[in-house]
């Protein structure tokens, strides 16, 4: 299972909640549990559901006239799946669509969840004179974790914020005369749009109502940018930091085939995250890609399914087999990650009962073997099926015939950068402060 990365989209301008409600479907990927828009109307308005997009707000919701709206897709990395915990949160001073985990804010009060301590933060400080960016600015100083979030005020105003070592993307873009902001630049673009920037870590970044920009840096050293991002989370056509998702993850196959060869007839994607990732292993081995497994169109990821009965469900739906391809075959497997090994496991066993003669399993990622606390929902090690088991042992478990990983130096010459973040991968947290990791797996842990 891999649970994360929340989905946040912003527009100012003509027909801004139709744009907002657009760009969160282009972002559903990154979160089905539930939906929301807040929009100044009179004063800050918010609407939010359970579920997809088009299942959790009205449809009629687009004909709402406002110039002001930021959005979200959520998957619950605190909290759990109900209304209440469901984005924008609001209040009649600010509303805060957030992204990421703060992983400090247990110490800050008893909120339910981080984004519930943003609210009350940013909202306390300005009822005591600070004004937006300067309260922006104190919750940068105090919070330690990954996020990038959109603020609108009761001034009509839009605060787009990027955390101090960028773990979290976040992009500026123009729709035409109107002002967005988006996870992942992929949204912008189907939208019709063009991209200004990548907000930078540590950017404060304020549109006022005429949709003029104000800019402001907080110090920032290292980046640590996620790089699950590149591996699994965002679409492949986007871009991060001006580096191409779909190339990173088709190097990622290429140094897969060149250093963790297998013999086999074909090599097969898991869909759909993987696929660039097979084409690179295929390309570099000189072994046909064949689409053995079929994704089912009604399903959803279940990497971000919020319990392990409905990620069952989810896998029992999720694939069909293509015989042909399958049938007396050595088969090479390609995955973007493992983490549990429930989707895999099944796999296998799906792709022997149909006559596969071999598996061999070959993952785009290295070895997931710590809890993140920035985000990403695995943060029992004991759910970890790396973090007790080599390799051989992950094969026997899996009933595969052979499975390898890439390493994390490997991952990064693919993605063509080294300012990631590989916490899960080496246990080293580039988090402001040191934590009892313990006691976090007790808060965090599900």
């Amino acid at each position: 299972m891999l649970k994360e990365h929340c989905g946040i989209f912003a527009t100012i301008g003509d027909n801004s909640i139709k744009y907002t409600y657009e760009g969160l479907k282009l972002l559903q990927h990154r979160g089905q549990d539930s939906a929301g828009i807040s929009y100044f109307n009179d004063g800050i308005k918010t609407e939010k559901g359970l579920g997809l997009v088009d299942e959790a707000l009205r449809e009629n919701i687009v004909r709402i006239s406002s110039k002001y709206s930021i959005g979200h897709v959520r998957y619950s990395t605190t909290g759990k799946v109900s209304l209440d915990e469901a984005q924008p949160l609001s209040n009649d001073k600010i509303s805060v669509a957030f992204n990421g985990t703060i992983t400090n804010y247990y110490e800050f009060g008893n909120y339910k969840t981080d984004t519930e301590f943003i609210l009350d933060f940013i909202s306390s400080k300005i009822e005591k004179g600070d004004n937006i960016i300067s309260a922006v600015k104190h919750f940068v100083d105090i919070a330690d974790g990954a996020y990038s979030m959109l603020i609108m005020d009761n001034q009509k105003r839009i605060i787009a914020v990027r955390d101090p070592k960028g773990f979290r993307p976040l992009t500026l873009g123009k729709i035409g005369e109107n002002i967005v902001f988006s996870s992942e630049d992929s949204a912008i673009k189907q939208l019709g749009g063009k991209i200004i920037k990548d907000v930078r870590a540590g950017e404060i970044v304020l549109v006022n109502p005429d949709g003029s920009l104000y800019s402001e840096r907080v110090p920032s050293s290292n980046n640590y940018t996620c790089s699950f991002e590149y591996i699994y989370f965002s679409r492949a056509d986007s871009k991060i930091d001006g580096i191409s998702v779909y190339t990173a993850r088709v190097k990622l196959g290429e140094i897969l085939a060149e250093n963790h060869p297998a013999k086999g007839d074909v090599v097969v994607p898991v869909p759909d995250s993987s696929r660039p990732i097979a084409l690179g292993f295929s390309r570099k081995s000189g072994l046909p890609l064949e689409e053995g497994l079929i994704r089912t169109i009604v399903s959803k990821r279940s990497f971000i399914m919020p319990t392990n009965d409905k990620r069952k469900s989810v896998l029992e739906e999720k694939f069909g087999i293509v015989d042909e391809i399958i049938r007396g075959k050595r088969i090479i497997l390609i995955d973007d990650s493992i983490v549990r090994g429930n989707t895999m496991r099944r796999l296998i066993k799906l792709l022997r009962d149909d006559g596969a003669n071999e598996i061999h399993v070959r993952i785009g990622s290295p070895m997931i073997k710590y809890p993140c606390y920035m985000g990403i929902d695995f943060p029992s090690k004991k759910e970890l099926i790396a973090n007790d088991k080599s390799e051989k042992e992950i094969a026997q478990y899996l009933n595969a015939d052979s499975v390898e990983y890439l390493t994390v130096d490997e991952m990064k010459n693919a993605i063509g950068r080294q300012d990631l973040c590989i916490a899960c991968f080496s246990g080293i947290y580039p988090l402001k402060k040191k934590y009892d990791y313990n006691e976090l797996e007790k808060i965090f842990g599900k």
